[in-house]
Protein backbone atom coordinates (compact mmCIF):
# COMPACT_ATOMS: atom_id res chain seq x y z
CA UNK A 1 0.00 0.00 0.00
CA UNK A 2 3.03 2.31 0.76
CA UNK A 3 4.48 1.84 -2.75
CA UNK A 4 1.32 2.52 -4.09
CA UNK A 5 0.52 5.72 -2.50
CA UNK A 6 4.52 6.97 -2.89
CA UNK A 7 3.80 5.81 -6.89
CA UNK A 8 0.23 8.01 -6.96
CA UNK A 9 1.85 11.00 -5.40
CA UNK A 10 5.38 10.91 -7.79
CA UNK A 11 2.69 10.62 -10.88
CA UNK A 12 0.72 13.74 -9.35
CA UNK A 13 3.88 15.66 -8.88
CA UNK A 14 4.90 14.78 -12.65
CA UNK A 15 1.78 16.50 -13.94
CA UNK A 16 1.79 19.14 -12.44
CA UNK A 17 5.67 20.12 -13.05
CA UNK A 18 4.93 19.10 -16.77
CA UNK A 19 4.95 22.10 -19.01
CA UNK A 20 1.53 23.79 -19.95
CA UNK A 21 1.52 24.31 -23.44
CA UNK A 22 -1.82 25.98 -23.79
CA UNK A 23 -3.69 28.68 -21.74
CA UNK A 24 -7.25 26.74 -20.46
CA UNK A 25 -10.23 29.21 -19.24
CA UNK A 26 -12.73 27.21 -17.39
CA UNK A 27 -16.67 28.54 -17.16
CA UNK A 28 -20.44 27.64 -16.57
CA UNK A 29 -23.76 28.70 -14.99
CA UNK A 30 -25.96 26.98 -12.70
CA UNK A 31 -29.41 28.53 -13.92
CA UNK A 32 -32.45 26.71 -11.99
CA UNK A 33 -35.76 28.57 -11.91
CA UNK A 34 -39.52 27.95 -11.08
CA UNK A 35 -41.85 28.35 -13.83
CA UNK A 36 -45.50 28.22 -14.24
CA UNK A 37 -46.69 27.98 -17.73
CA UNK A 38 -50.34 27.24 -19.23
CA UNK A 39 -49.88 24.10 -21.40
CA UNK A 40 -52.08 23.70 -25.28
CA UNK A 41 -55.42 23.70 -23.36
CA UNK A 42 -55.02 26.77 -20.68
CA UNK A 43 -53.99 24.69 -17.56
CA UNK A 44 -51.31 26.25 -15.68
CA UNK A 45 -48.50 23.78 -14.78
CA UNK A 46 -45.87 24.85 -12.09
CA UNK A 47 -42.58 23.14 -11.91
CA UNK A 48 -39.33 23.39 -10.64
CA UNK A 49 -36.82 23.07 -13.64
CA UNK A 50 -33.27 23.24 -14.99
CA UNK A 51 -33.26 26.39 -16.99
CA UNK A 52 -29.62 25.84 -19.33
CA UNK A 53 -26.92 25.39 -16.85
CA UNK A 54 -24.00 24.68 -18.80
CA UNK A 55 -19.91 24.02 -18.50
CA UNK A 56 -17.05 24.81 -20.90
CA UNK A 57 -13.29 25.31 -21.19
CA UNK A 58 -11.86 27.31 -23.87
CA UNK A 59 -7.84 27.04 -24.76
CA UNK A 60 -5.89 28.79 -26.52
CA UNK A 61 -1.50 28.21 -27.24
CA UNK A 62 0.45 31.18 -29.38
CA UNK A 63 2.20 29.05 -32.23
CA UNK A 64 3.80 31.99 -34.42
CA UNK A 65 4.85 35.22 -31.75
CA UNK A 66 3.82 38.24 -33.71
CA UNK A 67 6.75 40.45 -31.89
CA UNK A 68 9.45 41.09 -34.06
CA UNK A 69 7.37 38.87 -36.75
CA UNK A 70 6.13 41.18 -40.32
CA UNK A 71 3.57 38.63 -40.51
CA UNK A 72 2.00 38.83 -37.52
CA UNK A 73 1.32 35.75 -35.00
CA UNK A 74 -0.51 33.18 -34.95
CA UNK A 75 -1.92 31.65 -32.41
CA UNK A 76 -4.24 27.75 -32.08
CA UNK A 77 -7.36 27.99 -30.17
CA UNK A 78 -10.46 25.75 -29.32
CA UNK A 79 -14.03 25.38 -26.98
CA UNK A 80 -15.86 22.33 -25.82
CA UNK A 81 -18.97 23.27 -24.10
CA UNK A 82 -21.85 21.00 -23.04
CA UNK A 83 -25.57 21.88 -21.47
CA UNK A 84 -25.24 20.35 -17.87
CA UNK A 85 -29.20 18.26 -17.10
CA UNK A 86 -29.64 19.68 -13.25
CA UNK A 87 -32.75 17.95 -13.56
CA UNK A 88 -31.31 14.29 -14.43
CA UNK A 89 -34.42 14.28 -16.32
CA UNK A 90 -33.06 13.01 -19.90
CA UNK A 91 -31.49 10.34 -20.95
CA UNK A 92 -27.83 12.09 -21.20
CA UNK A 93 -26.46 13.84 -18.11
CA UNK A 94 -24.50 15.79 -20.44
CA UNK A 95 -25.59 17.19 -24.16
CA UNK A 96 -23.07 18.49 -26.31
CA UNK A 97 -23.19 22.27 -27.23
CA UNK A 98 -19.92 23.34 -28.74
CA UNK A 99 -16.96 21.78 -29.77
CA UNK A 100 -14.41 23.06 -32.23
CA UNK A 101 -10.69 24.00 -32.88
CA UNK A 102 -9.41 26.36 -34.89
CA UNK A 103 -6.13 29.24 -36.35
CA UNK A 104 -6.41 33.07 -35.56
CA UNK A 105 -4.06 34.79 -37.67
CA UNK A 106 -4.92 37.98 -36.64
CA UNK A 107 -5.27 41.06 -39.13
CA UNK A 108 -6.11 38.35 -41.63
CA UNK A 109 -9.19 36.47 -39.89
CA UNK A 110 -9.32 33.06 -37.87
CA UNK A 111 -11.02 29.72 -38.99
CA UNK A 112 -12.54 26.68 -36.60
CA UNK A 113 -13.78 23.72 -37.27
CA UNK A 114 -16.27 21.46 -35.46
CA UNK A 115 -19.87 22.26 -34.04
CA UNK A 116 -19.91 25.71 -33.15
CA UNK A 117 -22.73 28.72 -32.74
CA UNK A 118 -24.22 29.73 -36.11
CA UNK A 119 -23.84 33.64 -36.92
CA UNK A 120 -27.23 34.30 -37.82
CA UNK A 121 -28.64 32.93 -34.17
CA UNK A 122 -26.25 35.96 -32.70
CA UNK A 123 -27.91 38.55 -34.69
CA UNK A 124 -30.88 39.39 -33.17
CA UNK A 125 -30.54 42.39 -30.95
CA UNK A 126 -34.09 41.86 -29.03
CA UNK A 127 -33.36 38.47 -27.14
CA UNK A 128 -32.99 39.62 -23.85
CA UNK A 129 -34.43 37.78 -21.50
CA UNK A 130 -33.95 34.80 -19.52
CA UNK A 131 -35.99 32.54 -20.28
CA UNK A 132 -39.49 33.92 -22.88
CA UNK A 133 -39.25 36.73 -25.55
CA UNK A 134 -37.19 35.81 -28.98
CA UNK A 135 -40.13 34.25 -30.34
CA UNK A 136 -40.60 35.76 -33.77
CA UNK A 137 -37.07 35.42 -35.28
CA UNK A 138 -37.21 32.72 -37.93
CA UNK A 139 -33.51 31.29 -38.34
CA UNK A 140 -31.95 28.30 -39.03
CA UNK A 141 -30.03 26.50 -36.06
CA UNK A 142 -28.30 27.84 -32.61
CA UNK A 143 -25.38 25.52 -33.26
CA UNK A 144 -24.90 23.11 -35.86
CA UNK A 145 -22.40 20.30 -36.25
CA UNK A 146 -20.28 20.16 -39.14
CA UNK A 147 -19.06 22.94 -39.66
CA UNK A 148 -16.31 25.70 -40.94
CA UNK A 149 -16.56 28.89 -39.67
CA UNK A 150 -14.20 31.89 -41.01
CA UNK A 151 -14.26 35.16 -38.22
CA UNK A 152 -12.68 38.71 -38.79
CA UNK A 153 -13.41 42.37 -38.17
CA UNK A 154 -12.33 45.81 -40.23
CA UNK A 155 -12.59 48.42 -38.51
CA UNK A 156 -16.11 48.64 -36.40
CA UNK A 157 -17.19 45.55 -38.97
CA UNK A 158 -17.16 42.01 -37.77
CA UNK A 159 -18.06 39.38 -39.92
CA UNK A 160 -18.94 35.29 -39.71
CA UNK A 161 -19.33 32.87 -42.92
CA UNK A 162 -20.27 29.94 -42.03
CA UNK A 163 -20.28 26.36 -43.92
CA UNK A 164 -22.37 23.32 -42.96
CA UNK A 165 -21.17 19.98 -44.68
CA UNK A 166 -22.91 17.00 -43.73
CA UNK A 167 -21.89 14.51 -46.25
CA UNK A 168 -25.18 12.69 -46.05
CA UNK A 169 -27.82 14.78 -47.46
CA UNK A 170 -27.04 14.22 -51.21
CA UNK A 171 -25.73 17.72 -51.93
CA UNK A 172 -22.51 18.30 -53.35
CA UNK A 173 -20.55 21.11 -51.46
CA UNK A 174 -22.13 23.14 -49.04
CA UNK A 175 -25.61 21.91 -47.00
CA UNK A 176 -26.27 25.48 -45.48
CA UNK A 177 -24.54 28.59 -45.57
CA UNK A 178 -24.73 31.02 -42.89
CA UNK A 179 -23.31 34.70 -43.22
CA UNK A 180 -23.82 37.42 -40.21
CA UNK A 181 -21.77 40.94 -40.24
CA UNK A 182 -22.56 43.74 -37.10
CA UNK A 183 -21.20 47.12 -36.83
CA UNK A 184 -21.40 49.25 -33.68
CA UNK A 185 -21.32 52.63 -34.14
CA UNK A 186 -21.26 55.01 -30.80
CA UNK A 187 -24.65 54.14 -29.44
CA UNK A 188 -26.06 52.69 -32.36
CA UNK A 189 -25.42 48.83 -33.19
CA UNK A 190 -26.43 47.18 -36.38
CA UNK A 191 -26.42 43.73 -37.15
CA UNK A 192 -27.71 41.37 -39.95
CA UNK A 193 -27.88 37.83 -41.62
CA UNK A 194 -28.07 35.21 -44.78
CA UNK A 195 -28.95 31.96 -44.62
CA UNK A 196 -29.21 29.54 -47.13
CA UNK A 197 -30.33 25.93 -46.20
CA UNK A 198 -29.98 24.33 -49.97
CA UNK A 199 -31.15 21.04 -48.42
CA UNK A 200 -34.38 22.06 -47.03
CA UNK A 201 -34.99 25.06 -49.85
CA UNK A 202 -35.19 27.57 -47.20
CA UNK A 203 -33.95 31.38 -46.84
CA UNK A 204 -33.61 33.22 -44.11
CA UNK A 205 -32.65 37.14 -43.93
CA UNK A 206 -32.21 38.71 -40.77
CA UNK A 207 -32.03 43.00 -39.44
CA UNK A 208 -31.64 43.62 -36.37
CA UNK A 209 -30.89 47.16 -35.13
CA UNK A 210 -30.43 49.03 -31.28
CA UNK A 211 -29.74 52.54 -29.76
CA UNK A 212 -29.16 53.61 -26.81
CA UNK A 213 -31.07 56.81 -25.62
CA UNK A 214 -30.86 58.37 -22.12
CA UNK A 215 -29.94 55.06 -20.65
CA UNK A 216 -32.96 53.36 -22.48
CA UNK A 217 -31.92 50.37 -24.80
CA UNK A 218 -34.48 50.30 -27.86
CA UNK A 219 -34.10 47.43 -30.22
CA UNK A 220 -35.64 45.94 -32.99
CA UNK A 221 -35.48 42.72 -35.29
CA UNK A 222 -36.73 41.78 -38.73
CA UNK A 223 -36.70 38.69 -39.99
CA UNK A 224 -37.88 37.22 -43.15
CA UNK A 225 -38.30 32.96 -44.02
CA UNK A 226 -38.51 32.37 -47.71
CA UNK A 227 -39.77 28.95 -48.49
CA UNK A 228 -40.50 27.05 -51.69
CA UNK A 229 -44.11 27.32 -50.95
CA UNK A 230 -44.99 30.05 -48.06
CA UNK A 231 -42.94 33.93 -47.15
CA UNK A 232 -43.20 34.36 -43.82
CA UNK A 233 -41.99 37.56 -41.05
CA UNK A 234 -40.94 38.18 -37.46
CA UNK A 235 -40.80 41.40 -35.69
CA UNK A 236 -40.00 42.31 -32.92
CA UNK A 237 -39.61 45.44 -29.98
CA UNK A 238 -37.86 45.41 -26.77
CA UNK A 239 -36.86 48.24 -24.55
CA UNK A 240 -34.58 47.80 -21.48
CA UNK A 241 -33.08 49.88 -18.87
CA UNK A 242 -31.23 50.00 -15.45
CA UNK A 243 -33.00 51.15 -11.97
CA UNK A 244 -31.96 51.32 -9.00
CA UNK A 245 -29.53 48.23 -9.98
CA UNK A 246 -32.26 46.10 -10.88
CA UNK A 247 -32.82 45.55 -14.81
CA UNK A 248 -36.05 46.06 -16.22
CA UNK A 249 -37.01 44.88 -19.80
CA UNK A 250 -40.48 44.90 -22.22
CA UNK A 251 -41.03 43.27 -25.34
CA UNK A 252 -43.57 42.51 -28.49
CA UNK A 253 -43.26 39.91 -30.86
CA UNK A 254 -45.29 39.34 -34.05
CA UNK A 255 -44.71 35.93 -36.02
CA UNK A 256 -46.77 35.79 -38.84
CA UNK A 257 -48.83 32.52 -39.02
CA UNK A 258 -48.01 31.80 -35.06
CA UNK A 259 -49.32 35.03 -33.09
CA UNK A 260 -48.34 37.96 -30.66
CA UNK A 261 -46.28 37.22 -27.77
CA UNK A 262 -45.94 40.08 -24.83
CA UNK A 263 -42.76 40.26 -22.54
CA UNK A 264 -41.72 41.29 -19.31
CA UNK A 265 -38.81 40.37 -17.25
CA UNK A 266 -36.85 42.27 -14.22
CA UNK A 267 -33.10 40.87 -13.23
CA UNK A 268 -31.06 41.98 -10.70
CA UNK A 269 -26.87 41.18 -9.88
CA UNK A 270 -26.75 40.22 -6.44
CA UNK A 271 -22.98 39.78 -6.70
CA UNK A 272 -21.05 39.42 -9.34
CA UNK A 273 -21.18 35.92 -9.60
CA UNK A 274 -24.84 35.38 -8.47
CA UNK A 275 -28.08 37.09 -9.99
CA UNK A 276 -31.69 36.73 -9.83
CA UNK A 277 -35.02 37.26 -12.44
CA UNK A 278 -38.41 37.33 -13.02
CA UNK A 279 -40.34 36.57 -16.39
CA UNK A 280 -43.90 37.07 -17.45
CA UNK A 281 -45.38 36.51 -21.03
CA UNK A 282 -48.40 36.24 -22.52
CA UNK A 283 -48.74 33.93 -25.97
CA UNK A 284 -51.50 35.63 -28.07
CA UNK A 285 -51.60 32.49 -30.65
CA UNK A 286 -53.78 32.93 -34.05
CA UNK A 287 -55.49 29.72 -33.89
CA UNK A 288 -56.01 27.82 -30.66
CA UNK A 289 -56.06 28.99 -26.90
CA UNK A 290 -54.41 31.84 -25.59
CA UNK A 291 -51.66 31.26 -22.73
CA UNK A 292 -49.45 32.65 -19.51
CA UNK A 293 -46.15 31.72 -18.64
CA UNK A 294 -44.34 33.37 -15.36
CA UNK A 295 -40.87 32.14 -14.00
CA UNK A 296 -38.83 33.01 -10.82
CA UNK A 297 -35.28 32.07 -11.11
CA UNK A 298 -31.62 32.44 -10.20
CA UNK A 299 -28.24 31.50 -11.87
CA UNK A 300 -24.63 31.64 -10.40
CA UNK A 301 -22.01 32.21 -13.18
CA UNK A 302 -18.45 30.83 -12.92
Amino acid sequence: MKNILIATVALGLSFLSAPVLADADFYGSVNVMVSNDDDASGKAVLKAQNNGSKIGVEFSETLVDAEGNSKGGLTGFGKIEVGVDADDSGSDTFDSRLAYVGVDAGAMGSVAAGRQANPGAGVSKTNIFNVYGGNATFKYADRSSNSVKYSNSVGPVSISAMGIIDGATGKEGLDVTDISASMDLGPVALSGAMVNDRVNVIKYNIASASIDVAGITLAGTYSYKDTATTDLTGLEYSASTSIAGNTIAVSLQDKEGTGNYYTAGVSRDLSESLSTYAEYQLTDVDTGTDTTQMALGLKYSF
